[in-house]
C-alpha cells in the first residue's frame, strides 16, 4: 500500500517540477533574464551532511514508537528529470500506527511552495524554515486526509518526512491527524541536521 501510495506522490511532484523547467526553458521572452534568475532549480544530488538511515536520534524513534534500530532497507528513488530521495522508511511499533518516509530530497522549499500544496502550513523548527502539506492528491491520500509530507529546508534540497497513517489499519494513530504527526516528526528531527547540511 505504501508502494502505491509513493509512486503516485512522486508522479505529482516529479510532474510539478517538470513544467516548472518546462516554463523556465521557453522561448525568447521580455522578462526571460528575470525569470532565469527566479525560477527554482535543484541540485544535481540530495543534500548531505544528515542520513536519514542512521541519524535519526533513538530518542526520536523510541518517542513515536517507531521500530527501533529497524529501519526498512535504504530507499533510493531517483526520477528521469533528476528528482531524487535518499533515506529509510520506519514502521509502527507491531504495525498498529503510522509508516514513514524519512528521506533527503534536492526538491527545495521554493519547489514546494510554487506547487501551492493543500493544507501548506509554514513553520520553523531547529532554525531551519519547513513546511507540512497534502503532497497528494485525494485518490492516494483518501477523503480522510491519511497522507502528509513535512520538508525541512536543507543546503541544496530539503528532509522529506511523508507520513501515511489510514485509521483503519492504524488503530494506535489513527485518530491523529497525518499533518500534525508530519510536523511532529519534523521539530523533533531537525535539531540533529548539523548546522552546515
Amino acid at each position: 500500500m505504501m508502494a502505491g501510495v509513493q509512486g503516485n506522490r512522486w508522479r505529482g511532484v516529479i510532474a510539478v517540477v517538470g513544467a516548472v523547467l518546462a516554463i523556465s526553458a521557453c522561448g525568447p521572452d521580455p522578462s526571460s533574464e528575470q525569470s532565469a534568475r527566479t525560477s527554482p532549480t535543484f541540485a544535481a544530488e540530495v543534500p548531505t551532511g544528515f542520513d536519514p538511515c542512521t541519524q535519526v536520534p533513538d530518542e526520536v524513534i523510541r518517542s513515536e514508537n517507531l521500530r527501533p534500530n529497524r529501519p526498512n532497507p535504504e530507499s533510493k528513488l531517483d526520477a528521469p528529470n533528476g528528482v531524487k530521495w535518499r533515506g529509510c522508511g520506519w514502521g509502527y511499533e507491531k504495525g498498529r500506527g503510522y509508516g514513514t518516509n524519512i528521506r533527503t530530497t534536492n526538491l527545495t522549499l521554493e519547489m514546494i511552495r510554487a506547487r501551492n500544496f493543500t493544507d501548506a502550513e509554514e513553520f520553523v523548527t531547529g532554525g531551519r524554515q519547513a513546511i507540512v502539506s497534502r503532497q497528494q492528491d485525494t485518490n492516494t491520500s483518501g477523503p480522510d486526509g491519511s497522507s502528509c509530507t513535512a520538508n525541512v529546508e536543507m543546503k541544496g534540497g530539503s528532509l522529506d518526512i511523508f507520513i501515511h497513517n489510514p485509521p483503519e489499519t492504524s488503530p494506535a494513530t489513527g485518530h491523529i491527524p497525518a499533518c500534525t504527526i508530519a510536523r511532529t516528526l519534523a521539530e523533533k528531527i531537525a535539531p540533529s541536521i548539523p548546522a552546515g547540511a
